[in-house]
């Protein structure tokens, strides 16, 4: 726990020591104490969260470290440093691919936030996210990849991007959706009409010296916040895409901006969530209360001490779901409790795994046993866990998820 707190202090000064005063720096410094015995721990921890290159320009400006465990943490942040100049030639060489070809795209998430980092190079962005608005042009963009030597993985394990790869492992996703389906119709419906929407709102930004087309600030935003709902309604994620969230939101945005992201989270019906998200930034990483209080994210008729329990349980879940929920004793959080609430999951698992035969409601009895079928062989074979055990985080995760009124 001591780790983690120390952690969540260096990330904030971290994301924001650039609008610091030397009085305010000097005192957040001074907040920080960390003992000779602990930096082990605490490296392991930053590298587990895929953090350590975020925080690694601080820590050597401003700490004492251990060279066993500076060594660790800046092993990572080379790495990561030598990945994301390969990312953004890569980002490079598929725009002007694109372009040429005339496919309207955009790059999404971990590039796209790189550039409001104090230092973008140590953002760890771990493949190439892209978004076609117009999903027909699919084919074609995969035939320009190719050209980069490219191929499409025999086995795609998502229903709304396809995933190519290169002999070295490096991947690039091709998206025509904003995010996989949810268990929600009318989200769905939104989303996919928003992607058309997404073409009319590229801009040309510059990440670590190279031009690539990003969406506008809300947009953007937006898809940051499907990002992590999509994450935290499976397995879960870690505090790096809290990140984006601070160092977004800290350069502040234009009243228009502001409007058009409004609008998104309030149609789909996931304000709750956003509200979850932007509370926790602002009490442990330092997001300025008064750049979002426009949000009203502490409006939502619940007592102050209800509030604080909330923000203090959404942390507790990212404390345990390291970076992309990797704990093994994790798998979807319930939208809801009770048995309706599993059910509806297990139904909805059933369609994420078969999209095509579970469109025939005669087949769903037998997609329901392959369905639970594979669900327990995973339990023993991969996880290593009980089902028990598995259904129990879910549902306590899923007392959570009710709480932020999703969809609503």
């Amino acid at each position: 726990m001591a780790a983690f707190d120390n952690l969540m202090k260096i990330l904030k000064v971290s994301l924001n020591y650039q609008y610091y005063s030397e009085e305010e720096l000097s005192t957040e410094l001074n907040n920080i104490s960390i003992e000779d015995s602990e930096w082990g721990e605490f490296a392991d921890l930053a590298v587990r969260n895929s953090v350590a290159g975020i925080i690694y320009d601080v820590l050597q400006k401003y700490f004492e470290v251990p060279e066993y465990a500076m060594k660790r943490i800046r092993s990572f942040a080379y790495l990561v440093c030598q990945s994301n100049y390969r990312i953004i030639i890569l980002n490079k060489q598929l725009t002007e691919l694109f372009e040429k070809a005339g496919i309207t795209f955009c790059i999404m998430k971990g590039m796209a936030a790189a550039s409001d980092f104090p230092v973008p190079d140590l953002r760890k962005a771990g493949d190439i996210d892209i978004l076609l608005t117009n999903p027909a042009d699919l084919e074609r963009a995969i035939s320009e990849i190719e050209k980069l030597g490219y191929r499409k993985e025999e086995e795609q394990h998502s229903l709304h991007h396809v995933s190519l790869i290169d002999s070295s492992r490096c991947e690039i996703e091709v998206h025509t959706m904003l995010a996989e389906p949810f268990d929600n119709g009318k989200i769905n419906g939104y989303i996919d009409r928003l992607v058309h929407e997404c073409g009319e709102h590229i801009v040309k930004k510059e990440v670590m010296g190279t031009e690539i087309p990003v969406l506008e600030d809300a947009y953007h935003a937006y898809e940051l916040l499907l990002h992590m709902l999509q994450h935290f309604l499976r397995a879960g994620f870690g505090i790096k895409l809290l990140c984006d969230w601070v160092v977004l939101w800290n350069r502040g945005l234009n009243r228009q901006e502001r409007d058009r992201y409004m609008t998104l989270v309030n149609e789909s019906g996931i304000k709750g969530f956003s509200d979850v998200i932007t509370r926790t930034c602002i009490k442990y990483l330092g997001l300025k209360r008064d750049n979002v209080l426009w949000m009203k994210p502490f409006e939502s008729g619940k007592a102050r001490d209800q509030l604080e329990e909330e923000t203090a349980l959404f942390m507790d879940e990212l404390m345990d779901a390291e970076e992309f929920g990797k704990a093994k004793d994790r798998m979807v959080a319930l939208r809801g409790s009770g048995l309706f609430a599993y059910i509806r999951e297990f139904h909805h698992q059933m369609h994420l795994n078969f999209p095509r035969a579970g469109r025939c409601f005669l087949l769903w009895p037998v997609l329901w046993i392959v369905t639970l079928v594979r669900f327990l062989r995973n339990n023993r074979k991969v996880r290593s866990v009980s089902s028990k055990e598995l259904l129990a985080n879910a549902g306590k995760r899923g007392k959570l998820v009710k709480k932020m009124k999703l969809f609503n």
